[in-house]
């Protein structure tokens, strides 16, 4: 058996646990960190690096063929399937997923395999026993699938897997309406996928603003012919005559469907199994317990990143990362802050919310004022003849900005004069009189906060 010792060993090389161990090993502390799949994690090898390349492709593809508006001549524009796979595993390949030679370089001492805790301080990965002072957790989520019966009976295809279909079907399935289902809702149905969206709840979208679910499931029906299915709840999968048949109750009733291949983009729950008894942490179907500095009920063990269940983004989890190595190398005492954080549906219009909405407003009971101004309002959507969108703008009763939901092309770039309002605290008033430029998709901004100033 191997025994290493080091000051800081981290769990995980996803967005949390490489930020972690990265800024660990630059602040001097002898550095581990163990990776149980692809080194860079979920984050880098299957969903924000190959989604972003693969949505790039389909929105980019989409937009040309509907192109003769503005007198292209595409009608008989094609694609290449095989093409589009090796473009997102390039994508993956030039930011590193796969590599450990960014710990490597840094001084990082890697180890490949499942780890188990078998004491406070000591895990085991392999038939290697490796003792650490401290530990950051940091191993992600797994897939929740409950409730559905005969799962294990048909092949289906998960978030991270979806992407990567040797060859594309002719009927889709996907379950469940959140970021991520219509995220591929939107990829196939580009690529000339009949697709069939399934949400248990009323609307697609259901944390976001009613308004927001409405212009994306409008988009997602009109533009690209999917068929949303709100109110429904699958119950079993079988197989059937070579595709698989899904078994859905709605209204009460239950149905079924057939289809070629199903994506289960269903609600993710914080991976714990890896023996976290044995190092006294407590946790339960949410996540790691943890205090305001990430530390977690062992008080040199600390967690970051999805293991804590909440929002997920890879800037809050490499901030979270950050923060917990901090704390740990440094005694730095930092208290966790979200204020300002962005969350996306990368669609085209995008999803961009921060702060609170109305119902989060309703639900703390929080005075506000809301406007929403449509895209239509501003040269811009004249311009690009993009109309399906809008800003809406919170403020409380002191017109201080705290919250707002974008649903336009830029929203991930127009969110954030917003987020630093919401973090900073800054005024409407302030925000109104901020020159805005005039042809941008930021103007819609300028407007919804003159109007609550």
């Amino acid at each position: 058996m191997t025994k290493s010792d080091y000051q800081y060993l981290v769990i995980g090389s996803g967005a949390a646990g490489s930020a972690a161990a990265l800024m660990a090993a630059g602040l001097g502390a002898r550095t581990a960190i163990v990776e149980a799949d692809r080194w860079g994690g979920t984050t880098l090898n299957y969903r924000d690096i190959p989604y972003a390349a693969g949505l790039g492709f389909a929105q980019r593809y989409a937009e040309a063929v509907a192109g003769s508006r503005f007198g292209m001549s595409s009608s008989t524009l094609r694609y290449n399937y095989p093409t589009v796979l090796n473009w997102q595993a390039a994508a993956v390949r030039r930011s590193g997923g796969g590599s450990r030679k960014i710990f490597e370089n840094a001084g990082v001492d890697c180890f490949h395999g499942f780890a188990q805790f078998v004491g406070p301080h000591e895990i085991v990965v392999g038939n290697q026993r490796i003792r650490s002072e401290k530990f950051l957790i940091a191993t992600g989520t797994t897939l929740a699938v409950n409730g559905i019966s005969g799962i294990d009976t048909v092949n289906c295809w998960s978030p991270d897997t979806a992407l990567r279909m040797a060859k594309l079907p002719k009927v889709l399935l996907i379950v469940g309406g959140g970021s991520t289902g219509c995220e591929l809702a939107e990829y196939f149905g580009a690529l000339g996928v009949k697709v069939l969206l399934i949400e248990a709840q009323g609307r697609i979208l259901p944390r976001e603003d009613p308004e927001a679910s409405e212009v994306i499931s409008k988009h997602l029906r009109d533009r690209f012919g999917v068929k949303i299915l709100e109110h429904s709840r699958v119950v079993a999968l079988q197989p059937s005559n070579g595709g698989q048949q899904v078994v859905f109750v709605r209204d009460g009733q239950e149905k079924a469907v057939r289809v070629e291949a199903i994506v289960l983009a269903t609600t993710q729950e914080p991976a714990t199994d890896f023996g976290l008894e044995n190092a006294g942490v407590k946790f339960d179907y949410r996540g790691v317990k943890v205090d305001q500095n990430l530390r977690t009920t062992n008080h040199h063990i600390w967690a970051a990143g999805d293991i804590l269940g909440g929002e997920s983004s890879i800037e809050k989890a490499t901030y979270e990362g950050k923060l917990a190595a901090l704390n740990a190398i440094k005694n730095a005492g930092n208290l966790i802050n979200y204020t300002g954080f962005v969350r996306m549906t990368n669609t085209l219009p995008k999803v961009a919310k921060v702060g609170l909405n109305e119902m989060e407003c309703a639900q703390l009971k929080q005075k506000q004022k809301t406007v929403i101004v449509p895209l239509d309002a501003i040269p811009a959507s004249n311009v690009n003849d993009f109309r399906a969108g809008f800003v809406k703008l919170t403020v409380n009763p002191k017109g201080q900005i705290i919250g707002a939901t974008i649903v336009c092309p830029d929203a991930d770039l127009v969110i954030q004069e917003i987020a630093l309002a919401v973090r900073c605290g800054l005024k409407v008033s302030e925000l109104a009189g901020t020159p805005h430029v005039a042809m941008s998709w930021n103007d819609a901004v300028r407007i919804a906060a003159r109007e609550l100033s």
